[in-house]
């Protein structure tokens, strides 16, 4: 198999060890990641030698899996040891992604099946003008869930350094917020802010900002412990939302928000912990 070039291969004899078609041979040269070992100046004839061969199969192996080419290329870069450590930490992202995707498939079949059954309950309240303290941060959702539970802990430690601003608990009377500005996905990231209603005057401290939150009006469906896991509350945006869009627009200012009654750690799996809230301005009789 070996070429009229000493022992170069050529294109077609390369691909066919290597399990690659041509067009991938050429693809790879043209974005760097597989040049041939020697290029004919008249015909362009492409040669590939035979300590390319494990290159080419982990390369046809890591697309085969759709590893991007920018990562391919790093991990061909990198030493074996840093080059695994790139492949691991792609593949982590990957399952989340695709666990991601498996939940929201789930909820998509359920949507179907749900089809003629009663709509969720929505419900509207006015909320008093209250202070809150405030954690925010550009972020993916790979990082949500670990900037939340940071966030209240350094919000509530916050809090239990100076006395008298709140309860030290989470209760109707004294909700805590998480609020979302945008999309929060493993591709989009948006700004996401954990919050805490205070009363009493108070100084921010590092990354704790102070902000006021006018009176307004809000729609709402309440969440259990169940309801509130991915993607079982993707339900509960949805139906707020839809809600908003026929009594209303949402509130120019004031983003979507899970708010916060209870301990959620605490409670059980079929206590209401949480409400799915769209601050909105209704239209005429729209209440």
């Amino acid at each position: 198999m070996a070429s009229m070039n000493g022992s170069l291969y050529g294109i077609g004899d390369f691909a066919e060890l290597t399990r690659l078609s041509i067009k991938a041979l050429r693809h790879y040269d043209e974005h760097g990641l597989l040049a041939p070992a020697h290029v004919d100046p008249v015909t362009s004839y492409r040669r590939y030698s035979p300590d390319q061969i494990a290159r080419a199969t982990l390369i046809g192996d890591l697309r085969r899996m759709d590893v991007p080419l920018a990562v391919v290329a790093r991990i061909l870069d990198a030493s074996p040891e840093d080059g695994l450590v790139i492949y691991q930490e792609w593949w982590v992202r990957e399952e989340r992604r695709h666990s991601g995707r498996r939940g929201i498939g789930r909820y998509v079949t359920a949507r179907l099946r749900r089809e003629g059954q009663p709509p969720m309950k929505i419900d509207t309240r006015t909320v008093p003008r209250r202070k809150l303290a405030v954690i925010g941060k550009e972020l993916f959702q790979p990082e949500l869930e670990q900037f939340i539970m940071s966030g209240f802990h350094e919000l509530f430690g916050w809090a239990e350094r100076n006395p008298g601003l709140r309860d030290l608990t989470t209760t109707p009377e004294w909700p805590t917020y998480v609020v979302f500005h945008g999309p929060v996905t493993p591709d989009h990231s948006a700004y996401v802010e954990v919050c805490i209603v205070i009363d009493g005057p108070a100084e921010p401290e590092g990354g704790i900002a102070l902000k006021v939150e006018e009176e307004h009006e809000e729609a709402y469906t309440d969440v259990t412990r169940t309801g509130l896991e991915f993607p079982d509350i993707l339900a509960a945006y949805d139906a707020v939302a839809m809600w908003v869009t026929q009594h209303g627009t949402p509130h120019p200012t004031m983003a979507s928000r899970e708010v916060y009654v209870a301990d959620v750690i605490q409670a059980a799996m079929d206590d209401v912990v949480a409400s799915v809230a769209f601050p909105y301005v209704a239209s005429d009789g729209g209440r």
